[in-house]
């Protein structure tokens, strides 16, 4: 299977692109050449202009399972860690360095990796069947990897998340939209263009509106105090009041 296979990449038209994680037999398990394909598209998309919106979604019943456990001493193992090239970690980077807003449908199992995948994004959107699995503790592994960590305590707090990590234990869609780790719940059928209305309502913005706002808003969870984020906040305001009034009129 090649990159273009099993990542699918299609242009939906007005700056949005959909990301499927094309892998359906493996429940879109992560494998290297998965991870490869995805760290080149978000690596990409830091300098295009033309996509706007980004949607992450897997083909079939899951978003992702994880890690492909499966593929052990295969050349399609994972090449991650101290004796790897740490793609997994560069993917999480790129992706929160991704300059347009990602937006996750998440349709049954996002665990271990795939849940950091959903993390990383900036807006999570279930499907009846959704369910978060933090599933590095239950292999042995630190509960906290990938970013996982810094990015739960932040969305649904110190306490829930910390029993989340600790106990491995896996989040349904209602409870999820109960803690804040999901915006909303879609019935399956209506996921997608659930997905879809979200990423048309953002592409009304002017485009360098909704990467400056995404990048405020990043930038506004590491300010040191309310004036500090405010600050940032007045900045990116006059850059867009300045591109305004420079605009040639018509």
């Amino acid at each position: 299977m090649t990159a273009a296979d099993i990542l699918l990449a299609d242009d939906l038209g007005n700056g949005l692109r959909r990301l499927t994680l094309n892998r359906p037999e493996r429940l879109n398990a992560l494998n290297h050449p998965m991870a490869e394909a995805l760290l080149a598209q978000f690596e990409g998309l830091r300098r295009n202009t033309d996509v706007r919106v980004v949607i992450l979604t897997g083909a079939g019943r899951a978003f992702s399972s994880g890690a492909d456990l499966k593929a052990g001493g295969t050349p399609e193992a994972l090449r991650d860690g101290p004796n790897g090239d740490w793609v997994l970690r560069d993917l999480m980077k790129a992706m929160r360095a991704c300059p347009q807003p990602l937006i996750a449908t998440v349709r049954g199992p996002a665990a271990g990796g795939g849940l950091a995948m959903a993390l990383a994004c900036d807006v999570i959107i279930a499907g009846e069947t959704a369910a978060f699995h933090p599933a590095f503790i239950n292999i042995g592994l630190s509960g906290s990897e990938l970013g996982a960590a810094w990015r739960l305590q932040r969305m649904i707090g110190l306490s829930k998340a910390r029993e989340t990590l600790l106990a491995g234990r896996p989040m349904s869609a209602a409870a999820a939209l109960e803690a804040g780790l999901v915006s909303q719940v879609a019935a399956e059928a209506d996921l997608d263009a659930t997905g879809e209305a979200l990423a048309a309502d953002m592409l009304r913005a002017a485009p360098d509106a909704l990467r400056l706002t995404k990048r405020t808003l990043d930038a506004a969870l590491e300010a040191i105090s309310f004036d500090a984020a405010m600050e940032l906040e007045e900045r990116a305001q006059m850059l867009m009041i300045r591109s305004r009034s420079s605009a040639p009129r018509l």
